[in-house]
């Protein structure tokens, strides 16, 4: 009851802060029109489906553009987090990127799990986890949605949504151009260029090829570097403009990766009990970026897709059609044992498939209704083909075990929203979807001992199931001034449920819940001293159930519901353009997100185990069916528990209050550029107040800070030459932590980089 109070308060507290700020940045206002043009611009999103200004949108967003990307030495997804302290994106093993904002994300991925951070790229979803690692080379902006987006971008989008608009076709000739070097053996080239074909039909084409020939590390029981490799992006559009109303646009791309990673290592005892960070340093290698491991990670990715966006204006109204196909695979190979013994190897190969056709009809006139009805149809089939695991743990080393596995989804949605101004200052926004989601499984696994020389095939399972739900909307928003708005809105988020498919066993197919959000939000967006600093603050509270969280068992990734979690908290965004040459842009988060009921958690207790231990003393109770149950033994362990000299024993307790994975108290970030002549200095320093990796809280990262930074030359408006380093102050920190049954581990961050970069566009 207590803890509760003390909860309620600190929400109370949040947003009175926002709801006290307002009057005082109102009486703070002196607008001056004659100054206006002095001022910061207006940046123009589509969170809404529609082209808005971002300060009349009533949703939490940090949109970022060309100049505020280079400023911040923004380069991919993942490195996003850099300029929006609100998220927070993490790699698992394997090169599967989990996102998570405000605390909301994954902590696991798989055939058929969907990030519940959505990503979509010039508005077309991107499902599969391993797409979400996305290069910025010719993006035009990048929007950040905060929060649930369960009515317009109503597809698993329970944690918030990532907008990427790259660079399309131009009616006048336009073209850029970069190559870099940097250390590590770094090259990096690319280029797009558009014009017009005819007077209604234009192109553009573009291309991104880099390749790290010098590893960030080596691995010291091969000799051979790691992390380092090649990477490539290409994308071309053809639109076609008929008439003033109508707009076609078809667009290709492609992109790959091939690599040496994950380096994934032991940072505690392995399960022979050895000290793999002293092994390092006693071999005199780097404990920060070298690993020790019986086989060399491989990571190899393709990903390809097109699609087809038509506009057609009808008067008042517009109607747009979105049609894409995405075809993705991926694989990983590494070793997961934290030894220089072949005890396991992993070995996945996934593959995901989607089309989607999303169409809208919205109105595209005046009067007091503005509104949008839409529809969305998304198939989907993934799976592992196959996820082999071998090593001295499987059949003597004489064999393996094969998961072979598809999950398909057939979702069909439709959607409204629609915004009412009952005065020119004052707009409810109502919104509803309904989501229905068929899923189906088939699995099998199959095994081969070469001992005996038996190849078993196991009996193939399927299963289907369907998913149903509705999920809303509700905002209201009142601008006191053109440079004071503020908002409250309660929204509901899906993330819908699927199948385990890669933790399948014979007879068995387990299932994952859905998601569900309720979340709660005030905030103010404001434009002072004559629009010169733009400041943009909110409160947020979530209800969550369901959560999806992840363990890996034997080398294995498990994914499963962990019953609740309150998550709360405030952030605020600023840009501040100081003078005409210099702007400066930052953002805080404090996020407070703790389980509120996950009494089966799997933690984790360090071998060698005490005097005494006995698992089955450890009770928890099953949130299923509320029986008190005793663990039986620890999970996935190879051999006796009491003679392991390292490595962890996994058992199910309870985590009820324990904080959220990858989900730090705080982050913040600060950034500007200045202007000199023809000398312009970037900079952007980021803080990480650190997080936990394990449900348990024992397995942590700690705080760190990032700093980058460039300098660019322009000797004309054409031609400049750019000097660039990140994480300059060379911060060690980890991509991905966790505890498994060979000790507690994972991968770490790019260490310092630099280099010069040569550039032309016109």
């Amino acid at each position: 009851m207590n803890k509760n109070i003390t909860t309620m308060r600190r929400i109370f507290m949040a947003g009175a802060a926002v709801g006290l700020a307002i009057p005082a940045l109102f009486c703070a206002q002196q607008a001056n029109a004659q100054q206006a043009e002095k001022g910061l611009g207006e940046i123009v999103v589509t969170a809404q489906k529609r082209e808005e200004k971002a300060q009349n949108v009533p949703i939490a967003l940090t949109a970022l553009g060309t100049a505020e990307l280079k400023a911040t030495g923004i380069t991919d997804t993942q490195s996003l987090r850099a300029a929006v302290p609100a998220l927070n994106v993490t790699v698992a093993a394997g090169g599967y990127a989990l996102p998570r904002i405000r605390g909301i994300g994954a902590t696991g991925q798989g055939p058929g799990i969907e990030n519940p951070v959505a990503v979509y790229v010039d508005g077309v979803y991107y499902g599969a986890s391993f797409g979400v690692l996305q290069s910025l080379f010719d993006a035009k902006q990048v929007t950040v949605l905060k929060g649930p987006q369960g009515t317009l971008f109503g597809r698993n989008a329970t944690g918030g949504l990532i907008q990427i608009t790259t660079q399309g076709p131009s009616k006048t000739w336009t073209g850029k151009a970069e190559l870099s070097y940097g250390n590590y053996e770094t090259m990096n080239g690319a280029a797009y260029l558009s014009g017009p074909i005819t007077e209604k039909l234009a192109f553009s084409v573009s291309g991104q090829y880099e390749n790290r020939d010098k590893g960030w590390g080596k691995n010291l029981f091969t000799g051979k570097d790691i992390n380092s490799g090649e990477q490539y992006v290409m994308r071309g559009k053809l639109q076609w403009q008929p008439g003033a109303d109508t707009n076609i646009l078809a667009s290709i791309d492609s992109n790959g990766r091939n690599s040496s990673e994950p380096a994934f290592r032991n940072f505690t005892l392995n399960t022979l009990g050895q000290n793999v960070t002293g092994q390092i340093i006693a071999l005199g290698g780097n404990p920060n970026t070298d690993i020790y491991a019986d086989v060399d990670p491989v990571l190899r990715t393709r990903q390809s897709g097109g699609g087809l966006t038509i506009e057609q204006g009808l008067g008042g109204v517009k109607v747009k059609s979105v049609t894409a196909y995405r075809k993705s695979t991926i694989r990983g190979y590494f070793d997961p044992d934290g030894t220089t013994q072949p005890q396991l190897r992993i070995d996945n190969n996934q593959y995901d498939r989607q089309f989607t056709q999303e169409v809208n009809l919205m109105s595209n006139g005046g009067g007091k209704l503005q509104w949008v009805l839409g529809g969305f149809y998304m198939w989907n089939s993934a799976g592992t083909e196959p996820g082999r695991t071998t090593g001295t743990r499987v059949f003597g080393g004489n064999g393996y075990t094969d998961n072979i596995n598809n999950v398909r989804l057939t979702s069909l949605s439709g959607f409204a929203e629609g915004t009412y101004a009952f005065d020119p200052n004052t707009h409810l926004v109502a919104g509803l979807r309904y989501t229905h989601d068929q899923r189906t499984l088939t699995a099998q696994v199959n095994s081969y001992n070469g001992a005996t020389g038996t190849t078993t095939i196991g009996a193939p399972v399927s299963d289907a199931h369907t998913f149903n739900k509705a999920t809303w909307r509700l905002s209201v928003d009142h601008r006191f001034s053109p440079e004071v708005m503020v908002y409250a809105s309660y929204n509901r988020g899906f993330r819908s449920g699927t199948y385990i498919a890669q933790a399948f066993t014979a007879g068995s197919a387990p299932l994952l819940n859905p998601e569900e959000v309720d979340a709660y939000e005030i905030g103010a967006k404001t434009d002072l001293f004559d629009r010169r600093v733009r400041l943009n603050v909110a409160g947020f509270y979530y209800d969550e159930k369901n959560i999806q969280v992840m363990q890996v068992i034997s080398g294995v990734q498990n994914v499963y519901n962990a019953k609740g979690a309150r998550i709360y908290g405030l952030d605020a965004d600023i840009n501040w353009r100081v003078t005409d040459h210099l702007r400066l842009f930052g953002g805080v988060n404090l996020t407070h997100a703790r389980y509120t009921s996950f009494t089966d958690a799997v933690l984790s207790t360090p071998y060698p185990v005490a005097s005494g231990f006995n698992i089955a003393n450890l009770t928890y109770v099953n949130s299923k069916t509320g029986a008190t149950m005793a663990n039986t033994a620890c999970l996935g362990t190879f051999g006796s528990p009491a003679a392991q000299l390292g490595g962890n024993c996994l058992y199910y307790g309870d985590a009820s209050g324990h904080k959220l994975q990858n989900t730090p108290d705080i982050t913040f970030s600060l950034g500007g550029s200045y202007e000199l002549s023809k000398f312009t200095l970037a900079g952007n320093v980021y803080y990480n107040g650190g997080y936990v990796g394990s449900p348990d809280e024992r397995v942590t990262q700690a705080h760190y800070t990032l700093v980058d930074g460039s300098l660019t030359y322009r000797p004309n408006d054409r031609v400049y030459a750019r000097l660039w380093g990140r994480n300059l102050g060379n911060a060690f920190y980890r991509t991905q932590i966790g505890a498994s049954n060979s000790g507690d581990n994972g991968t770490y961050g790019a260490p310092r980089t630099y280099g010069v970069t040569l550039g032309f566009e016109y």
